[in-house]
């Protein structure tokens, strides 16, 4: 198992995916603070469950870079990303239910406030999340933000990854594991440009 070399026990906060999750923990909890009041109804114990659980994920993607950074080597650093990761891709799901307009108490597609989203699901995926748009509703904000966290997980991961095959400190096993994953995100990503490139849209560089 090799260790892995941190020369500051808080040198994470230097990390730009841990600043970024920063932000993002702070616009979430911005944007539920928008949510219905709360009230005896089921629904509205419903939209307060649902507050709490995006501001947990959001949580749990900030402090399990923290965490990872504390473990002594990288592949428990590596593990914990994935953690991250999962909780990231937690929010974001929660942030498309919100766009589809699952929950109707927030009107339809939540045109009844500003800071949610008239937008399609189809129409926000297009966006670019860099440089974010502040004109946009909170909602949408949050999605991108989330995106543009999926691409840095991915590149810090496979940093990790690579350092781990030169150090020889992973298995065949896991190298294919990974290899297959990138594989499948490259593909899905391709997709993805073609569809846009149908649609009269510019391939993104």
């Amino acid at each position: 198992m090799a260790l892995k070399q941190s020369s500051s026990p808080y040198g994470y906060k230097s990390l730009l995916v841990y600043k970024k999750a920063e932000e993002m923990q702070k616009a979430c909890a911005s944007l539920t603070s928008h949510f219905p009041p709360f009230s005896h109804s089921s629904r509205s114990k419903t939209l307060s469950a649902l507050a709490d659980q995006m501001d947990r994920s959001a949580r749990s993607v900030k402090q399990n870079i923290v965490e990872g950074w504390k473990r002594n080597s990288t592949k428990e650093y590596h593990q914990f990303l994935g953690f991250s990761l999962g909780a990231n891709a937690e929010l974001e799901e929660d942030c498309n239910d919100i766009i589809k307009g699952v929950y109707v108490e927030m009107g339809e597609r939540g045109t009844h406030s500003p800071h949610f989203s008239h937008l399609t699901l189809d129409e926000v995926e297009r966006l670019p999340f860099y440089p974010l748009d502040s004109r946009l509703p909170l909602i949408v904000q949050l999605k991108l933000r989330c995106k543009e966290l999926n691409m840095l997980f991915d590149k810090l991961q496979k940093s990790l990854s690579d350092k781990m095959t030169a150090d020889r400190t992973l298995g065949q096993r896991e190298m294919q594991s990974l290899a297959r994953g990138r594989e499948e995100a490259n593909d899905v990503w391709l997709q993805k440009e073609r569809e846009k490139r149908e649609q009269g849209e510019k391939w993104e560089i």
